[in-house]
């Protein structure tokens, strides 16, 4: 063979053996590129993918801001608190002014019983009143009801002995509503230790009205009390000094 046959030989088989290489590269750079591309995506890539996600966060920061400012109003607005309801103070009649308004020595028995009755007009407990007619020692109290009794109302006469407060006052309830129960008879009465042998000086006319009212509210069933049959016809309102009662709530 020529060495010209022989360098051309040489060249054809360098440029076959070649071949493969050169037939594969537009793949592997197709590759490369898609790779490259998924790594490294354009710039117009980018910005799509940017907008997106701005358009995105911006969206949910308007939800986030609308929900802040929900839950900002519903902190902002204060509860009102409930309002406490307001009793409407008895009118103290023209009789009771007139007595308070009167000077008083403090060695005049009255003068015990006038200041009763200013602190009782003063602030009157829930559920009782009072009302003064022209004499000082004799008390109207009217009773609003509690318990079973809710709805009914009752009057009681207190009336203050001269001996008071060495002695109680007389209590007893009022006709024609009386109420029912175990300690209350039906002239009026109250089976009450208060008004005979747990009496004390240091007591008031007001507490007094103020253990009754609590009788009233833990009276469990309007009943009579067992030996009303026996009482009835008694002139109500006597010191009950020798008074047996029925049991220690009476």
């Amino acid at each position: 063979m020529s060495p010209t046959n022989a360098f051309l030989l040489i060249v054809w088989l360098s440029v076959v053996s070649a071949a493969p290489f050169f037939s594969r590269a537009p793949s592997l750079h197709g590759a490369f590129a898609v790779e490259s591309a998924s790594r490294h995506p354009s710039p117009n890539t980018v910005t799509i993918l940017r907008g997106g996600a701005e358009a995105e966060s911006s969206e949910s920061a308007t939800e986030d801001d609308d929900g802040e400012k929900i839950t900002k109003d519903e902190e902002e607005t204060p509860v009102e608190p409930k309002k406490p309801i307001k009793r409407k103070k008895p009118k103290t009649s023209k009789q009771a002014k007139e007595h308070l308004a009167r000077p008083i020595q403090s060695t005049n028995p009255n003068y015990r019983i006038q200041r009763e009755l200013k602190e009782f007009i003063k602030d009157p407990p829930p559920g009782l009143s009072v009302q003064v007619g022209k004499n000082l020692r004799v008390w109207i109290v009217t009773v609003e009801g509690p318990g079973i009794y809710q709805g009914e109302t009752f009057r009681l006469r207190i009336s203050f002995p001269p001996q008071y407060p060495v002695v109680p006052p007389s209590v007893y309830f009022l006709p024609p509503h009386l109420p029912v129960g175990p300690h209350f008879y039906t002239n009026g009465d109250i089976c009450l230790s208060l008004l005979g042998k747990d009496w004390r000086p240091t007591m008031t006319a007001q507490s007094i009205a103020i253990s009754i009212l609590s009788m009233l509210a833990s009276t469990p069933k309007k009943v009579m009390p067992m030996d009303n049959a026996a009482h009835a016809h008694n002139k109500p309102g006597q010191y009950q000094k020798d008074w047996v009662y029925h049991d220690d709530n009476c």
